[in-house]
Order: structure tokens, then sequence, then C-alpha cells
């Protein structure tokens, strides 16, 4: 099998191989975006638990990649809860408000009204995966590291 990438053609002799090391490769650099989404967004305040970013996972299993948290709050960390789920369910997410700036403590009464109720979502997992851009830059070094 011949593989392009950049311009460069590269003949794969041995596929299952170069696959299973391929799709490694591709959850080790998911994995990584996404813990930087996650540290990026404050998500871990100072002095608190590091349990959610280091719940991020990987497993290669035949052709399947499969990116995964295991924490029993990551779905609501990605989604979101009540009216935020209501409103972007599964295929969208707002601009997360910048942490620092939209916590409860920091805002008065009538800025914390103007939200809608539940958590926002702050959406990890998506905003690396649903980034053409972040996924380019991972497949293309995820190629590189397989094919070396």
């Amino acid at each position: 099998m011949i593989i392009t990438l950049d311009g460069q053609d590269y003949e794969i002799t041995n596929w299952d191989e170069f696959a299973k090391k391929f799709l490694t490769s591709i959850g080790a650099e998911v994995e990584s975006s996404i813990v930087k989404e996650i540290k990026k967004m404050d998500l871990i305040s100072p002095g608190g638990s590091a349990e959610f970013f280091q719940s991020i996972r990987f497993d290669v299993s035949g052709d399947t990649l499969t990116i995964y948290s295991d924490v029993p709050y990551a779905a609501y960390l990605e989604y979101g809860t009540f009216e935020y789920w209501n409103r972007h369910g599964l295929d969208s997410f707002p601009t997360t408000p910048d942490p620092k700036k939209t916590r409860p403590k920091k805002m008065s009464k009538a800025e914390r009204d103007k939200f809608p109720k539940g958590m926002q979502p702050f959406a990890p997992f998506r905003r690396v995966m649903y980034n053409k851009k972040k996924m380019e830059q991972v497949i293309s070094k995820a190629a590189n590291r397989a094919s070396g």
C-alpha cells in the first residue's frame, strides 16, 4: 500500500503492524491535545485534583481507536447539564467563557442570571476532534512517528 503525506509517497509493506502503530500514535497525540485543552481552560483548580486529565486514555483494538475518560463527571464537562444540554446537544458547543471570570463566586447575581441554568459544556474532546487544523497536526505527527 502506498500512502501520500505532504506530497511524499510512503510504501507500507506490513500494513497490519503499521496500522496498529499509526492508531496508537494518533491516540497518544489526541490524548495529549485533550489534556492541553483541559489545562488551557483551567478546569483543574489550583491545589485541586488532577483526576480528570489523568483519566484521559485511549485504546487500540483491531482497526478501532477509542479515546475516553472513565471519571463519572466527564460527560458533564464535555456536554454540560440542564439548559446547556438542551440548547446544544451532542453536535455543538458554545464558545467557552473565560472560567476565571465566569465562576459563580466571581460574578454578581445579575451576571449569573444571564447564563442558562446548569453547567456549561467545556468540550475538551470535541475541541480537539472537531477542529480540522488540530486533527491535521495530530495525523501528520502520528504518521511521521509511525513511519519512522
